[in-house]
Order: C-alpha cells, then structure tokens, then sequence
C-alpha cells in the first residue's frame, strides 16, 4: 500500500534527505548550483576533453577521484544531482 493512500494525500513524490546521494571528487572550484558539463579539461588527462562527468556514491571514491586530479590545487568534493542519464562505468564498477 502507498504510504500516502492511508492519509488522503496525494502520490507525488516527496524528496527525502535519505534519497540517493552521489559525489563528485575534483580538485575545480565549482560554484554552488553550477553544473559540470561535458567538454571542459578531464580530471584525469592533460589536453584532454571529458566526455563523461564521473559520479560515485561512497565518500572513498570520490576522494579518490579528487586526489587523482592532474590539476594542482586542494581536493574538494561535492554532492552532486543528476541531471541526465546514467549508466555504470564498466572499468570502475562490478556488476
């Protein structure tokens, strides 16, 4: 049974500080509310344009994607929301 059915409220979704939450680790100085977008400099390669952002939900992971970074400059981390499509990536994920 749908736990709004029994108060007469209706079905739409409620966001819940215990949804799924993803970080992003980086050493960029990201703005609060920006986004990271596709094309900009990789973390992980000089010259090179990132075609993926990388996300993770363990706090290991991203802090590992931050101390990873070519760039110098401090590791940060940021609680990151979806805003496309997702999909594992088959050399960091076990299925």
């Amino acid at each position: 049974m749908d736990r709004n059915q029994s108060d007469g409220k209706s079905n739409e979704p409620v966001q819940s500080p215990f949804s799924q939450t993803f970080i992003h680790g980086t050493k960029a100085n990201l703005k609060i509310g920006g986004f990271i977008e596709v094309g900009n400099n990789s973390n992980f390669g000089q010259n090179n344009k990132a075609k993926y952002i990388y996300l993770t939900a363990t706090l290991d992971a991203a802090i590992w994607g931050a101390e990873l970074a070519l760039v110098e400059g401090r590791e940060r981390l940021y609680l990151v929301e979806p805003t496309g499509a997702m999909e594992d990536d088959p050399n960091g994920t076990e299925k």
